[in-house]
């Protein structure tokens, strides 16, 4: 087949820029001539792809030969480079400005500066904008090369994304978004579910193109055939090697695993390592449930008081487990989430599933209706608290149904290593169910694991890239499971017990 004008000027100017290899030209990969011929009549081309597979200096290329064109046809080309963070956006800048350093031909065209790099004797410029930074309105690009989407800022991220779209309405300007996997319930995954649609019926936007390289949930991530499918530079920028080593480590260490899935397999997750795999977590959603004769905990998390508050009822029988989980905020806090994540809410609250607390603050009040609702509803013998920011709801518990109601579960390794593990081995053999609540499912997508010298295990609310109430809760509860297993006796045979 003829090469495209854009195949032949990378192949002609272009030139690698690290190792031995440094300074000789480009040999383009076969996913990279895919992506340009299949995209040169789309205004928007997403292509996910995983970990070194030679996404930077593709896009280097990309940026290098729009700008030659431009200089060819007086067009004042101008490139975005978009990236989550200023390193982030450093390394594409650089890739691109030591290419250029390399082969004297294209400093005959193209000019580094500090900041940006522009065509002699001619308008046009390649500039970098970042995820975290200011507004970024006013644009007129003719290129758009977006970078690591799912790193983006959660909140500045989209902004920037829309107005880099809405910039494109001038010219007849083209997006490229590449992105490996990242968090589910992110901004990403939402244009990456957007992505899949648009791959399984082109005629829902033509102007797309969607380029995916993955692994299925159900592929083994052990398989080389599957290292292949899921990594199209396999053997030239990805080490066969380092996978296989990756592999058997992974065969021993579950985080490990983790990792091999998400950064080398492409499978979009939650946190960057996720305590519990989201498709592992959805597997068990079974809505009905006989619970008739089982024992139940309710397990809480106070959080702030603007924001989630997470209830989680947990039935148990000494074999299996179900939950269902129930849901607060303020109206305050929940107009910010409406902006952040304006489908997610808007359906939890229709749905019945997230309920509204009218003001800024989450008050004693509001937790109490709450409580006693859920105890009406199920048969609560023992409620278990966070301890932080509960002392009064605690004490107008323990004065109505007494002391032996109530108790205290602390955030520590002590605490929550066993529940943590009880949680996800229960899960995985789907010995634990629970009632589909998307809340919860997005929560537990965000839970990250933490695991010290010790392997005791942990979350980490500060690492996580959202919020994990709902987990925090069911684990809270479960800690009252596994101190009731591990005595052997009911809570009511226990005196005033407080976990510390």
């Amino acid at each position: 087949m003829e090469l495209t004008w854009t195949e032949r000027i990378i192949e002609k100017y272009c030139v690698l820029t690290e190792d031995q290899d440094a300074g000789q030209p480009v040999k383009l990969m076969h996913w990279q001539r895919q992506l340009i011929r299949e995209g040169e009549d789309k205004r928007m081309i997403w292509l996910e792809i995983p970990r070194k597979n030679g996404k930077t200096a593709f896009i280097a290329m990309l940026a290098v030969a729009h700008m030659l064109k431009g200089f060819k046809e007086n067009s004042n080309p101008q490139v975005v480079l978009a990236a989550a963070t200023r390193e982030q956006a450093g390394i594409l800048f650089n890739y691109v400005r030591n290419m250029i350093l390399f082969n004297p031909e294209l400093q005959k065209v193209l000019e580094p500066y500090r900041k940006e790099i522009r065509l002699k004797g001619k308008p046009g410029f390649i500039k970098t904008l970042t995820s975290d930074g200011g507004s970024n309105h006013g644009l007129n690009p003719s290129l758009i090369l977006g970078d690591e989407l799912h790193a983006w800022n959660e909140v500045k991220g989209p902004e920037l994304w829309e107005a880099l779209r809405t910039s494109m309405a001038a010219r007849d300007s083209q997006m490229v978004a590449i992105t490996t996997a990242g968090s589910a319930y992110s901004f990403a995954h939402k244009w990456h579910e957007y992505a899949v649609k648009v791959k399984m019926k082109p005629d829902i936007d033509p102007s797309w193109l969607t380029i995916i390289y993955g692994a299925k949930d159900s592929e083994n991530p052990h398989d080389p055939k599957v290292w292949k499918k899921a990594n199209p530079s396999l053997g030239v920028t990805v080490n066969i090697k380092y996978l296989e080593e990756l592999s058997n480590t992974a065969k021993h260490d579950e985080p490990t695993l983790l990792s091999l899935r998400k950064l080398h397999l492409n499978q979009w997750a939650g946190s960057n390592k996720p305590f519990i795999a989201l498709d592992k977590w959805l597997k068990c959603t079974k809505k009905k449930q006989n619970v008739e004769n089982w024992r139940c905990f309710l397990g809480i998390d106070l959080a702030a008081v603007n924001d989630f508050t997470a209830y989680a009822v947990v039935y148990f029988n000494g074999d299996k487990f179900h939950s269902v989980q129930r849901y607060q905020i303020t109206e305050h806090a929940m107009k910010k989430r409406k902006n952040k994540y304006p489908n997610m809410v808007v359906n939890w609250i229709k749905n019945g599933q997230l309920q509204v607390v009218p003001g800024e603050v989450t008050t004693t009040r509001h937790r109490i209706e709450i409580i006693e609702s859920i105890i009406a509803d199920h048969p609560v013998e023992g409620i278990f608290f966070d301890p932080w920011n509960a002392a009064e709801t605690i004490d107008n518990f323990r004065q109505k149904y007494g002391k032996n109601f109530c108790f205290e579960v602390r955030q520590s390794a002590l605490m929550i290593n066993e529940p943590m593990k009880l949680l996800y081995r229960t899960v995985q053999t789907k010995e634990f169910s629970h009632d589909g609540n998307p809340i919860t499912a997005w929560m537990v997508a965000n839970t990250a694991l933490h695991i010290d010298k010790n392997d005791n295990w942990t979350y980490q609310k500060n690492k996580a890239p959202d919020r994990i109430d709902g987990t925090a809760a069911i684990i809270t509860a479960l800690a009252g499971v596994v101190h009731s297993a591990s005595t052997g006796k009911s809570l009511y045979e226990s005196d005033d017990i407080i976990f510390v």
